[in-house]
């Protein structure tokens, strides 16, 4: 039996929270998406009563947080976008309108351009 990483399933994928709107941001990864949020929040070293984090589902070796609170990925195994987040102390539900300004994407919003952006990019690189 192989050994399992933390934080990955025993397909290979994790999912990968970022806190995202921040100078200071933070990540985790984590086996089930609640407890990548979970932690993402506890490693933010903001003092803001609620903060947006988002989770994308990948391939563990394949996805990583990068700087200004953004991700990267291998184009062979595209990241499933999750969602986008307002978590709390106490909880974790999907960003609504207004939840930190008017002109911020709903988590519908959010998913449905990240996957038009993905199917774009995989659309390009199809016609290449």
């Amino acid at each position: 039996m192989s050994e399992v990483k933390d934080g990955v399933l025993p397909n290979g994928y994790t999912f990968l929270a970022i806190v995202t709107g921040y100078v200071h941001f933070a990540w985790a990864k984590a086996a089930d998406p609640v407890t990548a949020i979970r932690n993402a929040y506890k490693h933010h070293e903001g003092s803001e009563n609620k903060i947006p984090i988002y989770c994308i589902y990948g391939k563990d070796d394949e996805i990583s947080a990068t700087e200004l609170a953004g991700y990267k990925y291998k184009t062979s195994n595209l990241p499933i976008p999750i969602g986008i987040f307002t978590v709390t102390k106490s909880s974790i539900r999907a960003v609504k309108k207004g939840d930190f300004n008017n002109e911020h994407d709903d988590c519908f919003e959010w998913t449905s351009k990240k996957i038009m952006h993905l199917a774009k990019s995989e659309q390009e690189k199809s016609d290449e």
